[in-house]
């Protein structure tokens, strides 16, 4: 049984759709309980996984600041109150046991890893390594520049609180379940975790002894492929989202950058990119095969997402990230400590980011310094993540 439960990106789906195909392919019966159905049917088509609604918090809440932490997240995500979090305990709680799993495999899901913590099927947990924080440890900052760890403390103090009162609720008149001192408690029991990138981009790679490291290699689905032109130019594939507050200055620098664009914005309006469109620069709303593309590109411009950033490196194409979230943030340092992107925050005007994908376009050493990257990470694209998952399930069930 597969599960996503938080974050709100594509890849999420990719991954777990990616990894049950494997698992078909090795005669194992998958289920997929997933946040947001209302994309998933294409990437699981031609399986005979059963797609299931998660149970999720529906409530919008809003901070008067940044997400900072993991903390943070679960607060906003029902980890505030005790009844709230109570009733998507229990739905994660039947759902898993209706299902009753071998194996649980886990993707940004810390309900779910709640729901499970007792049972017995063995546990799988991927993710990228922000919201896989190491048992016995604090969880950190999500924050490079200001990372007020009295204020993460705090936070964390109270989902710990709310935890433990809801196991306290749900364990009166039968076995008493053990209460959690830190969220990272709920992985204690981990059969496995499998992070998404490299060492150096996990948050908590210090402290980690018995992690796999495994980055996502493409997916296989058909789907449309990426047609940059026939010219001289060099050639930039960009991954936007249309949330971003500085998206129409960022496109229009792309349009007008030196480079053929290629530009990957699912479920965006048409209209807030047609106008722009010429023969060096065409787009699409809809996923395309990301993979394909990235293997022409000289760049990538995104947010500094995990998925698309990891694959991208490490077929040595550097990333030039223009990060929404404090994660992103992170990602994007990270790119610029190592020398193999750039990280743009808030772009001023488009001449301005104009002018630093042409730097970008024209570094040789910027090129040069990922393609080693790439080449010294050869070992973590040898084997799919899908493989690696089927892999483990198979050496947990033998």
């Amino acid at each position: 049984m597969c599960t996503w439960e938080l974050g709100g990106q594509l890849g999420h789906i990719s991954s777990l759709s990616h990894i049950t195909g494997v698992l078909e392919g090795r005669n194992y019966r998958c289920y997929a309980a997933l946040k947001d159905l209302s994309r998933a049917s294409s990437f699981f088509e031609g399986q005979r996984t059963s797609l299931l609604q998660a149970p999720v918090f529906l409530p919008k809440i809003k901070m008067q600041r940044p997400v900072q932490c993991l903390a943070d997240t679960l607060l906003l995500a029902g980890y505030l109150k005790v009844e709230e979090l109570q009733g998507l305990l229990q739905a994660w709680r039947n759902l898993i046991e209706l299902i009753n799993p071998d194996i649980l495999i886990s993707d940004y899901s810390p309900t779910a890893v709640l729901a499970a913590r007792e049972l017995s099927c063995s546990k799988i947990f991927v993710g990228s390594g922000f919201a896989q924080p190491v048992q016995g440890h604090p969880i950190r900052s999500w924050n490079p520049d200001h990372p007020q760890p009295e204020m993460i403390k705090r936070q964390e103090a109270m989902v710990v609180n709310t935890i433990n009162k809801v196991l306290q609720l749900q364990t009166e008149g039968s076995q008493k379940e053990a209460p959690v001192t830190r969220i990272s408690d709920l992985y204690e029991d981990s059969s496995r975790v499998i992070i998404t990138s490299t060492p150096e981009f996990d948050l908590y790679n210090d402290l980690r002894s018995h992690a796999i490291y495994q980055v996502k290699t493409n997916a296989g689905k058909t789907r449309p492929s990426v047609r940059f032109g026939c010219n001289d130019r060099p050639k930039l594939l960009a991954y936007l989202n249309p949330g971003h507050p500085q998206f129409d200055i960022i496109a229009e620098a792309l349009a007008q950058c030196k480079a053929t664009v290629f530009v990957i914005c699912p479920r965006t309006n048409p209209n807030r990119l047609k106008h722009l469109e010429s023969e060096h620069f065409q787009f699409s709303t809809e996923p395309v095969q990301f993979t394909q593309a990235l293997a022409e590109a000289d760049l990538l411009v995104n947010h500094g997402n995990n998925g698309a950033t990891m694959e991208s490196v490490l077929m040595g194409t550097p990333v030039f990230a223009l990060p929404i979230h404090l994660e992103q943030l992170l990602t994007a340092k990270t790119l610029e400590q190592l020398g193999i992107g750039h990280c743009f925050i808030k772009p001023a005007s488009v001449t301005q980011l104009k002018q630093a994908l042409n730097k970008a376009l024209e570094s040789e050493v910027l090129t040069r310094k990922c393609a080693l990257y790439a080449k010294n990470h050869g070992e973590l694209v040898e084997m799919s993540l899908g493989d690696r998952v089927a892999n483990e399930c198979d050496a947990l069930l033998n």
